[in-house]
């Protein structure tokens, strides 16, 4: 009879983990810029990027604890990729249920505050109807759905290319 041998968690364990805690901290940081009435800046983007490499690097320790503190480049990438796509899906579902459901009328609002600095930045007449047209069509829920995926995804991928150059650390025994 074998002992009982607790297995280390599992690379889509770990990143289930953290992209479920990004996922939920990205919409609140959502909900407080929009509902305070800022738009969202590179401030915003900011805190949202360096919050997914914290947890991207908590993510890298929690697997390397597990395994011995080894961790190549590619399993990192990989774990901070998937954090990245669990926190995307979340976060865009969650975006979703928000704009089509709790305030239908987010959309139009943000539409009006770009307008404002479109305006504000001296663009009028066809060049200001054109970009707001663009604008429009991203500020569909659907639209934000898609962009919020795509976006969180590519930013994320970048995240966890740069993140893994530090946090890796091949094994020692390896023959090259």
């Amino acid at each position: 009879m074998e002992a009982n041998v607790a297995r280390p968690p599992s690379l889509a364990r770990i990143a289930t983990k953290y992209g479920l805690i990004q996922g939920v901290v990205g919409f609140l940081l959502f909900l407080v810029v929009a509902m305070t009435g800022m738009t969202q800046s590179w401030l915003t983007s900011s805190v949202n990027i360096i919050l997914l490499a914290v947890l991207i690097v908590l993510a890298h320790r929690e697997f390397k604890k597990a395994n011995e503190g080894v961790m190549s480049y590619g399993r990192g990438v990989g774990l901070g990729t998937l954090l990245t796509v669990i926190a995307s899906v979340l976060s865009s579902i969650l975006l979703f249920i928000y704009v089509g459901f709790i305030n239908p009328g987010y959309p139009a609002a943000a539409l009006k505050a770009q307008r404002a600095v479109l305006e504000a930045r001296g663009m009028t007449g066809a060049q200001l109807d054109q970009a707001l047209s663009m604008t429009g069509a991203m500020l569909t829920p659907t639209g934000i759905v898609i962009t919020s995926l795509i976006s969180g995804v590519v930013v994320g991928f970048i995240v966890a290319l740069v993140v893994s150059a530090f946090t890796k650390c091949n094994d020692p025994r390896a023959v090259i």
